[in-house]
């Protein structure tokens, strides 16, 4: 049995790893094949466990109980537990394990679930994990996430603003006639004359003084997928194919919110793509295999925010991962899962649940950038310090000119400024003058960092400037 919690515990659960083709259940006992093979690789097995399970400090793998089906999950805090609860809900935590036993050799297949908690507080027995991890982060903080969250902001392209802006009279800003003024006009004329022609050419030209930029490079690629694809379902001919060089685009460009996914398909001046026809190819190619992930993918992503949306991604996830490597999307799981954080994020206004399926994201491509940003934003619901370091972790990882990089380092200057201001006086001031750095030399078709996160992290850098 296992032993009770400790003063150096805040709490334990006992989870439970059994054989998915297993019948009665005293078969999942160390009888069963999973606990022979465990008996018989004791160190391997329990070091696969801890990599699966131990994602946070605060949370450690004991010993696999003798004669059970059941390892110790100890909790060092309740951000461990947290963690772990997040992780446990959806794929990530089966996913994990079930990866890292087949390295250690182990390729049968497992369920996971947790057999019983020990929480403090809290009646012993089974317990809706979920329901305990939304209570505990209902409410805290989420003043900072979704004020700005509602706005999210547009980084497909600016130049409807500068249109807008010329329609009315105003004029390009200042920072974007100096933009244009540092563009060599004998270099962008030679340049633009190389251009192939396409729904996209005057978006591809805004970029070619920064091919030298990893993002701006990405932003190209994506161009092209889209451009491709358009042809190819406007064409009649190779619609699946064509999807899938649509969606190609639409991940590389990190569009999420359904708005920006159908103007990219839609609107004129993108690809302007007939929606009926569009829809009606996507439905002839159900006909054909209902199990079309592309097909279905593209038809979620254009649904409204809300619970529809939140199921039919979950939908197509399911069978991409029923289907394994196999399944065209597969290489994009890190982006649906992405997708479906924040949808969740949106619809329930709870970050913890958005969590969840951001670690499942980063569980299949450990540098997705956009999840490793909101993994980071929605920390702040939960520990400032966490928060912190995913900032940090997320500015390490991505190229300076990245969409988000701007809004990190405000975000680090808000975050410095709750704790000790003084203590963190330098910290804030390198942030804050790498934002606004990093802002003055955006990407063209990125727009300023929105006020409701520049506002607060400017206050905080007055404050130490006094």
């Amino acid at each position: 049995m296992a032993a009770s919690i400790s003063d150096q515990e805040w709490g334990r659960a006992s989870l439970k790893i059994c054989d998915a083709l297993a019948e009665r259940e005293q078969e999942q006992a160390p009888g069963s094949v999973i606990g022979a093979y465990y008996q018989a690789n004791k160190v391997k097995a329990i070091l696969a466990i801890g990599r699966a399970v131990e994602g946070n400090p605060a949370v450690q793998v004991g010993e696999w109980e003798e004669d059970s089906p059941l390892v110790q999950v100890i909790f060092k805090s309740q951000l461990g537990y947290q963690y772990f609860a997040s992780i446990l809900k959806g794929h990530f935590l089966q996913a994990g394990l079930q990866a890292e036993l087949k390295e250690i050799g182990y390729e049968e297949p497992i369920i996971v679930s947790v057999e019983k908690w020990e929480l403090p507080n809290l009646p012993e027995g089974e317990v809706d994990s979920w329901e305990l991890v939304s209570m505990g982060t209902r409410g805290i903080m989420l003043d900072k996430v979704m004020p700005w969250l509602d706005n999210f902001p547009d980084i497909s392209d600016e130049e409807d603003a500068e249109e807008e802006e010329e329609e009315e009279g105003a004029g390009p800003s200042q920072a974007k006639r100096a933009r244009r003024q540092q563009q060599p006009p004998a270099e962008i004329t030679t340049q633009q004359a190389e251009l192939q022609e396409g729904p996209l050419k005057r978006q591809r030209a805004r970029l070619l003084q920064h091919k030298d930029s990893p993002t701006a490079q990405t932003r190209l690629k994506a161009y092209s997928c889209l451009e491709k694809g358009a042809t190819m379902v406007t064409s009649g001919n190779l619609e699946g194919e064509g999807v899938e060089h649509l969606l190609e685009g639409i991940i590389l460009k990190e569009a999420l919110r359904p708005d920006h996914v159908n103007k990219i398909l839609y609107d004129q001046s993108r690809l302007n793509l007939n929606k009926t026809q569009l829809d009606t190819l996507i439905s002839k190619q159900l006909q054909t295999n209902l199990v079309s992930t592309p097909c279905l993918l593209i038809q979620a992503l254009q649904l409204p925010d809300g619970h529809s949306r939140q199921q039919a991604i979950n939908h197509v996830i399911d069978i991409v991962l029923q289907h394994g490597e196999t399944d065209p999307m597969y290489k994009h799981l890190a982006y649906m899962y992405y997708a479906l954080g924040y949808t969740i994020l949106v619809t329930t206004r709870q970050p913890a649940p958005a969590l969840s399926a951001y670690a499942s994201a980063l569980m299949h491509t450990s540098d997705h950038l956009p999840t490793l940003f909101f993994t980071a934003v929605c920390s702040m619901n939960v520990s400032v310090p966490q928060a912190i370091r995913q900032f940090h972790h997320y500015i390490h990882t991505a190229p300076t000119d990245h969409s988000w990089v701007r809004a990190a380092h405000y975000l680090l200057v808000t975050l410095y400024g709750q704790q000790d201001p003084s203590v963190h006086r330098d910290r804030i001031l390198h942030h804050y003058n790498m934002a606004q750095q990093t802002d003055r030399n955006r990407l063209p078709m990125f727009p300023p960092v929105p006020s409701g996160i520049t506002d607060p992290a400017r206050k905080v850098y007055e404050l130490v400037m006094v």
